[in-house]
């Protein structure tokens, strides 16, 4: 499937129809912040569409077409080819009962269809139809970034490792069987490229898989790194962006040693002495109420 030179990002109905949200993502106890994604469509010749969106995230899927559309006539078909599945989304306008996405599926006044709360098996193709013909077939990939770092690490001197992988609309990320058709990359803030370095290196899982190990030091607090995809024949097409948040400033020695806030100290010096008060007066009270049973006993004894 060849493309044409010319590229978009979503336009006014993607956005006027989601809100623009941020999300925080967290793995193995890691947190990072999640920037933001551009949504991207690429205009391909024939009526297809490349998409590209963030797992988590919604989607538009377009319907062009050169002459207005009646939207009660409009079918929409789901393909993945991964796993060989085919289903009937849209039917004449209605969303599908039947469908697993139903409940996340919506249709646009312009015959566009809404996806939200993306998830891995929504990756695929997707053939917009209006009286069994083919209107615009659009191809939907996912991208996500997960880690397998613990949270000792995220400080300076710890090992941050991050997984940057695209469910691509055929194989649903497995990347078996045939040749990307885009290139997978790690970039800093100002989008310069990653390499492998000192205190950084990028290792391929799959053609479709690209994890970025960095040794932290004290200024990657607060830095954004991008992953992005670029099509081999567009360039850029899609990216995500994540900024790293320290949990520990500074890595504690016997110099400089972790400093904990006065109310933690104040905490740990009142709860011993409460407990020790509380269990006085618990102490009292019982020892009072065996002399009390004692000389209970004894009257009953006399009597």
């Amino acid at each position: 499937m060849k493309c044409s030179s010319s590229s978009r990002s979503s336009g006014r109905d993607e956005q006027s129809f989601f809100r623009t949200e941020t999300s925080d993502m967290m793995s193995s106890l890691i947190r990072f912040l999640l920037v933001g994604l551009l949504p991207t469509v690429v205009r391909c010749s024939r009526g297809a569409v490349l998409l590209y969106s963030r797992l988590g995230g919604d989607a538009l899927l377009p319907c062009y077409s050169p002459v207005p559309l009646d939207c009660s006539s409009i079918t929409w078909t789901f393909y993945q080819g991964g796993r060989v599945r085919f289903t009937e989304e849209v039917r004449e306008g209605r969303v599908s009962a039947v469908s697993d996405k139903s409940s996340r599926l919506t249709l646009a006044s312009n015959c566009s269809l809404a996806v939200r709360d993306l998830v891995v098996d929504d990756a695929g193709s997707y053939h917009c139809k209006t009286h069994q013909q083919s209107i615009t077939a659009v191809y939907l990939s996912l991208l996500a970034i997960t880690s397998s770092s613990t949270v000792t690490e995220l400080q300076p001197g710890g090992r941050i490792a991050l997984s940057c992988t695209v469910f691509t609309y055929y194989d649903t990320g497995l990347c078996a069987g045939r040749p990307a058709p885009f290139d997978l990359t790690w970039a800093s803030e100002d989008g310069v490229t990653l390499r492998n370095g000192t205190r950084q290196e990028l290792i391929f899982s799959t053609r479709c898989s690209l994890t970025l190990v960095t040794k932290l030091r004290r200024e990657d607090n607060n830095r954004k790194l991008r992953c992005q995809v670029s099509s081999q024949e567009n360039g850029t097409a899609a990216f995500l962006d994540f900024t790293s948040a320290f949990l520990f400033q500074t890595t504690p020695t016997a110099q400089n040693p972790v400093q904990l806030p006065i109310s933690r100290i104040v905490l740990c010096v009142a709860l011993p002495v409460m407990v020790l008060i509380v269990s006085f007066f618990t102490w009292r009270g019982d020892r009072k109420r065996a002399k009390a049973f004692a000389a209970g006993m004894e009257l009953q004894e006399m009597n």
